[in-house]
């Protein structure tokens, strides 16, 4: 498995990359448009990434039009169903604009809020089938 992390703190990208390492190779970018050009050169390689952990609030482009962005991507490369990426949201904001919007809009597998912890990355990665 390949895990893409894109969050603007490197702290989030050296936890996550310790704490997932065992399980997926763990790549990280501080920005959406990194990620763009990363999701890229990895489907150019065939070597996808199966899951993206995004962050919301990043400078630049945030984690809302990153997604949709890496989304529409996905269609231009004909990626479908079960091929697509599961998404993980990583992020401080928990009102319900965010929520409804990582859920309906970029199709999120989980949305976990910042502090989070070991247990309860893990948790929310089990029970959504991502490990």
């Amino acid at each position: 498995m390949r895990f893409l992390i894109i969050d603007d703190d490197e702290t989030v990208h050296m936890y996550l990359s310790k704490l997932l390492s065992p399980y997926a190779r763990c790549e990280a970018v501080f920005n959406g448009n990194d990620a763009i050009d990363l999701y890229k050169k990895a489907h150019e390689e065939n070597d996808p990434f199966d899951t993206v952990f995004m962050d919301i609030l990043m400078p630049e482009m945030d984690g809302h039009e990153a997604t949709k962005k890496l989304r529409a991507l996905e269609k231009d490369l004909d990626i479908y169903g079960p091929d697509e990426f599961k998404l993980v949201m990583i992020t401080s904001l928990k009102d319900t604009k965010n929520v409804s919007q990582a859920f309906f809009k970029g199709y999120a597998s989980c949305y976990i809020v910042k502090p989070f912890n070991k247990v309860q990355v893990m948790s929310e990665l089990r029970e959504n089938n991502i490990l």
